[in-house]
């Protein structure tokens, strides 16, 4: 099992999943699939990103997110991102 959550965890895992949006219906017609995406799916994972920067109450805080790897990519992203949080990767737990 832990094997199996270090690959479902691993960065290349999640650029893998993250990259299936882009393909399929996002290709649909000019940019109609495109639009899809941004207003409904990266919307949501910044809205989830938003509701981790309010829960943080001091910088010594850790916080464990579980979600799907599609959200995951994306957070990953969002965090390492931001000068507010530092990233761990699963493997160094």
């Amino acid at each position: 099992m832990l094997e199996y959550f270090r690959h479902l965890n691993s960065r290349e895992y999640q650029l893998l999943t993250v990259g299936s949006y882009l393909i399929g219906d996002f290709k649909l017609d000019h940019n109609r699939g495109a639009d899809v995406i941004s207003f409904w799916w990266y919307n949501r994972n910044l809205r989830m990103f938003r509701n981790i920067q309010e829960i943080v109450e001091s910088k010594k805080d850790r916080i464990l997110i579980i979600v799907g790897n599609g959200h995951a990519a994306v957070l990953r992203h969002l965090v390492e991102s931001s000068p507010e949080f530092e990233f761990i990767e699963f493997e160094a737990l």
